[in-house]
């Protein structure tokens, strides 16, 4: 499993060559910041290598002039030296060296550690001497006893008339500072370590987005492809839809020519039936047009002051006889001149489709159109109307493509489910919207908001 993800990896990076880039920039920047950590503790360690030492020489330096007025008083001096000792954990070992009787070589004067004392020097402490032979000299090296460093300092202890008296060597142990930087390093590594993992991690995860957005890509292709496919087909679909409408009004003018009753009847039907069917299918295209037109942002939309009055009258006009006909109540309010910021052609648009549902939608009672100014600059047209009304839930995606309310009344009732969405799409690009309440066998109220026109200064 683990292989074939491996391979199916290694096969995505060869056909988005582009992810490369990222890998590569991962690398770097783990590089660089391991790189920054290992110089940062190496001059880190050198610089407090450099602070030791000094320190290590000012101590000596101290105990060396203090050592003056002790270097009579064998005792009291031994006793300083196992003070200094005791008080600082890091001090390995001081030692006072002075020339024996006959000045031929040199004996341990006073020691950290005891049983040296009075002892000729060890042939390995031969080089310390070298200080001996100027006072200006002062010696300072490391040395690495048992696996641990040390800073070494020798020098010259003279008295106030510039007279030899001995040599002071002092060495300060640095373990407890080697482990620090030890533990800091080994630290460094350990969130070095813990970065590259996570910084890999985020790569298979950048790698998944990567591969998503690729993914999100292809589908806003497929998308604008299907986009424009539908445009493609609704346009020719349009032409031979009204082909076919102006040979059925062909038919129906011959079968109203004919003598024959019997046939006329009956053909008239058909051609009613066909008439009907191929109008409800460029409804349909028309619909698929418009939405497949918004979602690209095609439609035409030319803000502009308009009369809604003129467009309230001209809805009644065409509807009234319809509603009539159902035996409906058709009611517009509207008296006055009302002007509002928006397109006339898709405002009434809107309203056909709105009016249109209310009075397709109701059974019996009325339907009624009135308008309000709600707020300064808002104007609300309100199609009220006693229809069959909308349950809790139809109200929740009522306005979704292609959504339909389905009940045993509705099924009866020809439509697209199209036409809100188209509605309100084209109602929130005039800078407006469309709500609705509703009590589901008791009526509806649409509300379509514009904005009054106002002039400007």
């Amino acid at each position: 499993m683990l292989i074939q993800s491996f391979q199916k990896g290694i096969e995505f990076i060869k056909k988005n060559p582009t992810i490369l880039y990222s890998i590569l920039l991962i690398i770097v920047i783990t590089g660089a910041l391991f790189g920054n950590t290992y110089y940062s503790l190496k001059k880190f360690q050198d610089t407090t290598d450099a602070l030791l030492k000094s320190k290590a020489i000012l101590a000596e330096n101290v105990f060396r002039v203090l050592g003056r007025d002790l270097f009579s008083n064998s005792e009291l001096l031994q006793k300083r030296i196992d003070q200094v000792q005791k008080e600082n954990a890091d001090v390995s070992e001081i030692v006072i060296l002075t020339r024996n009787s006959d000045e031929s070589s040199f004996v341990t004067r006073a020691s950290t550690h005891h049983e040296s004392i009075g002892k000729p020097i060890d042939k390995a402490m031969t080089p310390y001497l070298l200080p001996w032979q100027d006072e200006n000299i002062t010696l300072a090296f490391l040395t690495n006893e048992d696996g641990h460093r040390y800073w070494n300092v020798v020098k010259k202890i003279i008295d106030e008339e510039g007279r030899g008296l001995g040599l002071i060597v002092f060495q300060l142990s640095i373990q407890s500072h080697d482990a620090f930087v030890e533990k800091s390093i080994s630290q460094s590594y350990l969130v070095l370590t813990l970065s590259l993992l996570f910084v890999i991690l985020l790569l298979g995860n950048h790698m998944r987005f990567f591969y998503y957005a690729l993914r999100v890509t292809k589908l806003e292709e497929v998308d604008h492809m299907k986009d424009d496919f539908i445009s493609m087909a609704s346009h020719e679909l349009k032409t031979p839809i009204t082909v076919l409408r102006g040979y059925v009004d062909l038919l129906k003018g011959d079968m109203n020519a004919s003598t024959d009753e019997k046939l006329k009847t009956g053909s008239l039907g058909y051609l009613e039936n066909m008439d009907g069917s191929l109008l409800r299918l460029n409804d349909l295209v028309e619909d698929i047009l418009n939405v497949s037109r918004l979602e690209q942002n095609r439609l035409p939309i030319a803000i502009k002051s308009v009369d809604l009055l003129p467009i309230l009258n001209e809805i009644t006009t065409q509807f009234s006889l319809l509603a009539k006909n159902k035996g409906l109540e058709f009611i517009c309010e509207p008296s006055a001149p009302i002007i509002v910021s928006a397109d006339p052609e898709r405002l009434k648009q809107i309203l056909v489709n709105l009016v249109g549902n209310a009075v397709k939608y109701t059974l019996k009672g009325s339907v009624t159109l009135f308008v309000k100014e709600k707020e300064k600059n808002a104007i609300v047209v309100t199609i009220a109307d006693t229809g069959l009304g909308i349950s809790p839930d139809g109200l929740e995606h009522l306005f979704a493509k292609f959504y339909r309310v389905k009940t045993d009344e509705t099924s009866k009732i020809s439509g697209t489910g199209l036409g809100l969405w188209i509605s309100r799409e084209i109602a929130r690009q005039m800078s407006g919207d469309i709500t609705v309440e509703s009590i589901e066998g008791v009526g509806s109220h649409f509300n379509l908001h514009l904005k009054k026109f106002v002039e400007k200064a």
